[in-house]
């Protein structure tokens, strides 16, 4: 509880700007923004406090901003804060100011200095009809420019006169407001086009200045010859806005003729003699004033004199300044003390014209005179009574129209030290965990905090913090007996408090846990008896929970009740030598477990295992074993006709244990050694004995013979073949005279046994075994093993098939039988009436002598008909055989029973009902639980999928004050059956009695689309059982059940909810866990996840339902993060990325399938689909077709094959054309080339009738290069490239611009060489041809060259045979001599000699194309 002294706490005031939140003005420094509409601006605050304040607004015109059209707030540039205005308009005028507080949850906070805000526009002059002004020679005229609305910033103005800017000088000036004035007019002035221009530097470009319409100034009579001196445009009385306008103007235009009259200024009567910073009077019409920042001794009376010596005018007029407040007499920058009985008085004053007013401010909130204990009057603010209500940010603002100053301080009352958390006495177990928390306050808060234990330094064992602004904490990580009674202090302490310390105590008591006794130690029974066992405990304060263990194994009741166990009783009835040993009883309490043991001997009579009969040879000695179990031991006696057996040369007794008895026979004999020897044990409780049949036999003489089988199919079977005590005994197995391969696994050795699985009609035949050992080998012994195939079914439906309306159903029934006999039927009977099935499938297996027979039942679309008894029969001429099974219609559940209600009073309710009478023949899946809340019997579903196996739940999320009916539903695999009845009425009326442990204050935030943060406050109501948290919260949309998060620390009070659905309404509880199991839950809030786009549709199948329309089908997304608004499906044309998607809108989210019909049904689509919610369209799911991509069938349709047909015809005609021409080009092939004799030559002689004419747009010229530059051909058609031969192209051997190979191709560097470059890419032709000079302009020669009628075959198919007169890159440069005035247009090089495979070329504009040649030389256009 906070404490405020009355007589002694302090009152300190102190202004350290980095003590409490404040809002420093940045930017405008002087609180007036003018800017122009449309442009971008800022205003901005430095924010400060420590700490740094958590809440900031921002207000306009003293309402807080919330709507943010053309706004965006930045607090990016750390303490900076901006409010931007991205676009200014008229709308944003007004008056700013930021409120800082510390944070939500506390008070102190302040008020910044307010910003004047002003946009300034400009509009267009209102009257465009020009107006006239007439004046006298001589006189002064004043145009009038009637600017028209502007606001903002002052205008600029000035005047033109036809077009021509208007100098001022000291006869003619534009005055303050926009008028020109001529003082004396002259011919010169008379115009009819005078306009008046008003401009403002802050308005966008384009919208900085406006133009008047046209003044016209008449010029009127002759000029007086004398006119005394007069004021034509006086100063005017005003006040003048220092912050908007530093600088204006006193007019005062003074006139007279023949002489301007000279001016005199005067201020309150003083005369101004000369300029300076303040005054300017080198003007001759207006005195013009520069208000200074730091002297407000402007405003004044200023009188203006004109004289020319013989007469004289005079003018005069009143001007204030209006000035932003400055304070004077700020709040106290000292520490001020005061008694919190006593009055508190703080002044401000501040200065400005007008007279300014004053606000007083604390935490922001402005004060009012209450009549209590504030009275605020002017610049004084007194408060009475002072207590901790009134400690807070204070604020003196002055204000007046023109802006308003700030001066801030910090009031403080003085609090005692005190704890905000106190740690609380512990109750805790030997080894547990202790915490304490611990947390102070005061004014001056605490400045230190330590922890003590016992009154000294704690352990070493023990962890602490000291933390002053969070709660501090110390913890006993393991409670020892040392703990015990224990004292933890937390000690705080301040120096300036009045009080400097206080300190909290609290005591650790320690419980040891359970003190477990048995009762008795040592207990012995006799086999056959019960006995108890009990273990008495103490040092207990609540529940025990009892465990019992056998030889460190936990016991666990049996079924039959041999054992049973009561709390700290054990009885053990029919006790056996199993049950001797160690038992541990354990008793645990809150965790800490202890324990005592006892141990239980039993007392068992003997019983003896030997064997029967035991089979020697002849001469061998021979050890008789006889092992007794009994408690105590027994005594073991061997007995031979009546004698008992001693040591000596023919017996040896050897005792190997005192439950072991061995008697060693030595050279036993057939006459004398053989027959029946007894073993007889006996202790205090019984004597039994035991005899054992002595036999000799042969040496590895079988005993067992190999029997003939008759095994059936698939069966196993084993032979054995048995032999008398022979140790160097092995077997050999043979089938039909083979030695048998053993696989392990159908097959298997067992050396006296073979074992066969899993029979087959081929391992049928004869089986021999032979026994060899170091005696001797044995005869063979034959068994004959035969399998059979009885007639079985072995595939076959279970004995009830349950089914639904509308299934599909297939049973299916497979039989088989020996394939010597008859073939097998197979037949399907309903209620004993034969079913026809259709075709029945058969198979002979030949290797296996089997027949098989298949005939499944397959009934389409079930109804309730079908239902009933069926029977598979299969049948042969030996018998037949069945199996039956049962068809059930799957039925509903009915009705769970009425459901019992009872509100907790805590925020919950218990709900129970009874099973279903009947829950249909399937099981139970869930339950359901709807609710109605009205009063109107609707009830809505409230929890889905609860576990079928519980009848009961707890209801959360249930609201106060209200009334609840519920009805239960049972589920299972058919679906939902009826309603039960309503419960009886739950009425959540809040109990009036005060809940311990009940969190009462929380809150909720979306954190992101997965998460939520909870934050609560601790109970104020607590007690020691409070251990922590749990908290309960589901997603409202999916109705699903709750989940639960567990707070195992009862002072941590916030957590975060992960892995949530985005877009969803979640519900909220906080349930206390108490160790005494008393309840406590909190009231319910909600709150909404972020918005986030949901998954794709999970499984989208779209199938071809007819050849114009697919069905898609999809599954809801998993997560759907919310409502599904819609589905959208969207389809086109396989491939074709460019072609715009066909999208059709599936309204109904419910729906889960969509016929759509398509728009070309002969083509392939493919089909996606998106789901979309609030948050907007999620990612497309690519939808497949049995999962396969959607294929239209093309291939049925009757086009595609003709499609096919004609593609192979051109193939084979094609093919046919390309041999035949291979075939004559063969045949005018040459050696070499030769140098034909030209023929007489005209213009077009040497275009081919394949090569194209070229005449491009813009003709260029060709400069051939120097001499010694190595040129390549005159010709080539299009530029070709070393992987393709063009019609003359690609580049022949020679390169441009490279030197000759080798001197034997016959080039010339100097000469332009020409090679037929038919032979594709390879080496040319030896010798082969040169070229000759080239002419000042190309001039092809006449005749020109023919090519060999044999061509060179081309290397690849790729190659060409050549085209024109060569290849590769042209020779004439881009230059000036060929020109337009070129003697050839469009010449082409004659390509009739190109080769079959060579392939057109195309001209080029570049400057390396070739001048003709095989297809498109390109010679520039020009003419002939």
């Amino acid at each position: 509880m906070i404490e405020v002294l009355v007589l002694s706490a302090l009152l300190l005031l102190q202004v350290q700007a980095n003590t409490w939140p404040l809002a420093k003005l940045v930017y405008p420094s002087d609180g007036l923004l003018i800017e122009g509409a449309g442009r971008a601006v800022n205003i901005t605050f430095d924010v400060s406090g420590d700490p740094f304040p958590e809440e900031r607004k921002w207000y306009k015109d003293g309402e807080e901003i919330t709507q943010f059209t053309n706004i965006n707030i930045d607090e990016s540039g750390g303490n900076l804060v901006s409010l931007r205005f991205n676009a200014l308009a008229k709308m944003n005028e007004g008056v700013y100011y930021y409120i800082v507080r510390e944070s939500k949850l506390t008070l102190e906070a302040s008020k910044s200095e307010e910003v004047r805000l002003k946009v300034s526009f400009l509009d267009n002059f209102q009257s465009s009809a020009t107006q006239q002004v007439s004046a006298q020679l001589g006189e002064y005229a004043v145009l009038r420019c009637n600017p028209p609305t502007h606001f903002g910033a002052y205008p600029k103005f000035s005047w033109k006169k036809e077009g021509v800017r208007i100098l001022e000088s000291d006869s003619i000036y534009v005055s303050e407001f926009g008028d020109l004035v001529i003082m004396q007019v002259a011919e010169e002035h008379y115009s009819s086009d005078y306009r008046c221009t008003i401009s403002i530097d802050s308005l966008q470009e384009g919208q900085q200045e406006k133009e008047g319409p046209a003044v016209s100034l008449v010029v009127r009579g002759n000029a007086a010859s004398y006119v005394a001196p007069y004021i034509a445009l006086g100063p005017e009385d005003r006040a003048v806005d220092a912050q908007i306008k530093r600088t204006f103007r006193v007019e005062c235009a003074v006139n007279g003729y023949p002489t301007l009259p000279s001016i005199r200024w005067y201020k309150n009567s003083v005369q101004i003699t000369s300029s300076g910073p303040i005054y300017d009077i080198q003007q001759r019409n207006y005195l013009q004033i520069t208000i200074p920042r730091s002297s407000g001794d402007v405003s004044a009376t200023y009188r203006c004199e004109a004289s020319d010596g013989t007469k004289q005018a005079m003018a005069q007029a009143n001007i204030k300044i209006y000035t932003k407040p400055v304070i004077i007499t700020s709040l106290p920058t000292a520490p001020v003390k005061k008694s919190s009985s006593s009055t508190l008085d703080l002044s401000c004053d501040a200065t400005a014209t007008p007279t300014p007013q004053f606000r007083w401010y604390r935490n922001a909130v402005q004060l009012q005179s209450d009549g209590l204990n504030t009275q605020v009057s002017g610049g004084n603010l007194t408060i009475t009574n002072i207590n901790s209500l009134h400690k807070g940010v204070y604020q003196c603002e002055a204000f007046n129209d023109i802006g308003s100053s700030v001066s801030t301080g910090m009031i403080r009352v003085q609090e005692r030290l005190s704890f905000v958390i106190r740690p609380v006495d512990v109750d805790v177990y030997l080894g547990a965990a202790a915490t304490f928390n611990c947390q102070g306050k005061g004014d001056p808060g605490p400045t230190s905090l330590r922890w003590e234990f016992n009154g000294g330094t704690p352990p070493d064992t023990h962890k602490y913090t000291n933390r002053l602004v969070n709660q501090a904490t110390y913890k006993i990580p393991e409670v020892t007996s040392a703990e015990k009674n224990g004292r933890v202090s937390c000690i705080i302490s301040s120096p300036d408090n009045l009080y400097p310390t206080d300190t909290a105590v609290a005591t650790v008591t320690v419980r040891e846990g359970p003190q477990v006794q048995a009762s008795q130690k040592n207990i012995t029974a006799n086999e056959g008896d019960a006995r108890d066992m009990t273990c008495i405990v103490e040092n207990v304060i609540s529940a025990v929970e009892w465990k019992w263990l056998h030889k460190d194994t936990l016991i666990i009741r049996d079924d039959n009740g041999r054992i049973t166990i009561q709390e700290n009783m054990l009885q053990v009835r029919s006790l056996t030598a199993a049950d001797q040993g160690t038992y541990t009883c354990q008793a645990g309490e809150n965790g800490i477990t202890n324990s005592d043991t006892m141990f239980l001997m039993v007392r068992t009579s003997p019983q003896i295992t030997m064997e029967t009969e035991v089979r020697i040879g002849e001469g061998q000695d021979v050890r008789l074993t006889c092992s007794v179990t009994a408690n105590p031991a027994p005594t073991i006696t061997w007995i031979r006709d009546g004698q008992t057996l001693v040591n000596n040369a023919k017996y040896m007794i050897d005792k190997v244990s005192d439950h072991v008895s061995v008697l060693v026979v030595r050279n036993v004999r057939k006459h004398t050694d053989v027959g029946t020897y007894k073993c007889e044990a006996s202790n205090p409780l019984r004597t039994r004995s035991a005899e054992v049949d002595l036999m000799v036999v042969a040496v590895c003489e079988v005993m067992d013979m190999p029997k003939d089988t008759s095994v059936e199919f698939l069966s196993s079977t084993s032979i054995s073949c048995t032999v008398n005590a022979c140790p160097s005994a092995v077997w050999t197995w043979r089938k039909d005279g083979e030695i048998i391969t053993f696989d392990g696994s159908r097959y298997i050795n067992r050396g006296s046994s073979i074992e066969i699985r899993q029979v087959v009609p081929s391992d049928g035949g004869t089986y021999s075994c032979t026994v060899n050992s170091d005696q001797g080998d044995g005869t063979p012994h034959s068994a004959v093993i035969t399998v059979t195939v009885p007639t079985t079914i072995y595939k076959f439906p279970q004995s009830s098939v349950l089914f639904m309306n509308g299934d599909r159903i297939e049973l299916e029934c497979s039989a088989r039988a020996d394939n010597t006999l008859d073939q097998i039927m197979v037949q399907w009977f309903k209620n004993g009436n034969e079913i026809n099935t259709g075709a029945l499938i058969t198979q002979k297996d030949e290797t296996e002598k089997i027949f098989y027979a298949t005939a499944n039942l397959v009934i389409q679309s079930a109804i309730a008909s079908d239902g009933g008894h069926y029977q598979c029969v299969a049948s042969n001429s030996q018998g037949f055989v069945q199996r039956d099974t049962t068809l059930m219609l799957m039925t509903y559940p009915r009705a769970p029973g009425q459901p019992h209600s009872k509100w907790e009073g805590v925020g919950v309710a218990i709900m129970s009902w009874s099973e279903p009478s009947n829950p249909g023949n399937t099981p139970l899946t869930s339950y359901e639980i709807h609710i109605e809340s009205k009063g109107n019997n609707i009830f809505r579903p409230f929890l889905k999928g609860l576990d079928p196996n519980f009848v009961s739940t707890t209801i959360y999320f249930l609201q106060e004050n209200q009334q609840y009916n519920f009805k239960v539903i049972a589920v299972n695999a058919v679906g939902k059956g009826p309603a039960s009845i309503a419960s009886n009425v739950v009425r959540t009326e809040k109990t009036k009695l005060k809940q311990v442990n009940l969190v009462e204050s929380f809150t909720l935030s979306s954190v992101s689309s997965d998460s939520i943060k909870v934050k609560w406050s601790m109970p104020e109501d607590r007690n020691t059982a409070l251990s922590g948290y749990k908290i309960v919260y589901r997603n409202e949309d999916k109705q699903e059940q709750p989940k639960f998060k567990v707070i195992d620390e009862f002072t941590m009070l916030e957590t975060t909810l992960d892995e949530l659905d985005g877009g969803s309404l979640y519900s909220v509880q906080i349930e206390s866990i108490d160790r005494n199991k008393d309840l406590a839950v909190s009231t319910v809030k909600t709150v909404l996840t972020q918005n986030q786009k949901p998954s794709p549709p999970a499984e989208c199948i779209a199938d071809r339902e007819a050849s114009s329309r697919i069905v898609v089908s999809w599954n809801q997304p998993e997560n759907p993060h919310g409502k599904i608004l819609h589905y959208t499906i969207y389809y086109r044309k396989r491939g074709a990325v460019d072609d715009p998607k066909t999208v059709v809108n599936v309204t109904d989210a419910q729906s889960t399938s969509m016929a759509v019909s398509l728009d070309d049904a002969s083509i392939d689509y493919e089909v996606e689909i998106t789901a979309s919610n609030s948050a907007g369209e999620g990612e497309p799911f690519q939808c497949l077709s049995s999962g396969k991509t959607i294929q239209v069938a093309w291939y049925s349709m009757w086009w595609f094959y003709l499609i096919i047909a004609l593609v192979a015809a051109i193939f084979l005609i094609i093919i046919a054309i390309i041999i035949i021409t291979c075939y004559r080009t063969r045949a005018d092939r040459g050696p070499k080339m030769q140098k034909i004799p030209p023929p007489a030559a005209k213009k077009d002689d040497f275009r081919g009738p394949n090569a194209q004419v070229y005449s491009p747009n813009t003709a260029r010229s060709y400069n051939p290069p120097p001499a010694g530059n190595p040129m390549n051909t005159f010709s080539g058609g299009a530029m070709g490239s070393p992987d393709q031969n063009r019609f003359g192209g690609g580049t022949s051997d020679f390169r441009y611009g490279t030197q000759p190979r080798s001197p034997d191709y016959g080039y010339n560097p100097n000469k332009f060489n020409t090679f037929d470059s038919r032979n594709s890419y390879n080496d040319p032709p030896k010798p082969s041809y040169s070229g000759f000079d080239p002419p000042n302009y190309y001039d092809p020669p006449k005749p020109a060259y023919e090519p060999p009628k044999s061509a060179y075959e081309p290397q690849s198919p790729k190659s060409g045979y050549g085209g024109g007169y060569g290849g590769g890159y042209s020779a004439y440069d881009q230059g000036s001599n060929y020109d337009n005035t070129s003697r050839y247009d469009n010449n082409t090089f004659d390509s009739r000699y190109r080769g079959d495979n060579a392939s057109r070329g195309y001209p080029t504009y570049d400057r390396n194309a070739g001048y003709g040649g095989g297809g498109g030389g390109n010679f520039k256009s020009s003419q002939l």
